[in-house]
C-alpha cells in the first residue's frame, strides 16, 4: 500500500494538543501489534517510520466528537510503503 491507496478520510495537516503524534514525527510500530491488525499490519513491528496522516470523520479536523476510541495514523516506511496503525500500536 501506498499513500495513493488510501481510502479513508485523511487529514495532513493538524495542530491539536491532544494528538498523540504529529505529522512527520518519527514513530516505532510496537513489537507486539495488536492481534486483531492484518498480517500485513503485523509485520510491520518493530518497524520505524514517519507519520504523514491520521484518519478523522469529516476530513477536516482532527477530533470531531466522541465517538471515536483511538485515531488511526497513516506512517510511511523507508521503503516507501505505508500502514494505517491505531494509536495504541505506535510509540
Amino acid at each position: 500500500m501506498t499513500k495513493s491507496d488510501i481510502k479513508a478520510k485523511v487529514l495532513t495537516n493538524w495542530n491539536h494538543g491532544n494528538c498523540k503524534f504529529v505529522p512527520g514525527q518519527l514513530v516505532k510500530v510496537k513489537d507486539n501489534v495488536s492481534y486483531w491488525e492484518s498480517k500485513r499490519l503485523q509485520s510491520f513491528a518493530g518497524q520505524h517510520g514517519r507519520v504523514f496522516a491520521a484518519t478523522t470523520q469529516d476530513g477536516k479536523r482532527m477530533r470531531n466528537g466522541t465517538s471515536r476510541q483511538a485515531t488511526r495514523y497513516y506512517v510511511e516506511f523507508a521503503n516507501g510503503q505505508v500502514g494505517g496503525f491505531d494509536s495504541s500500536n505506535l510509540v
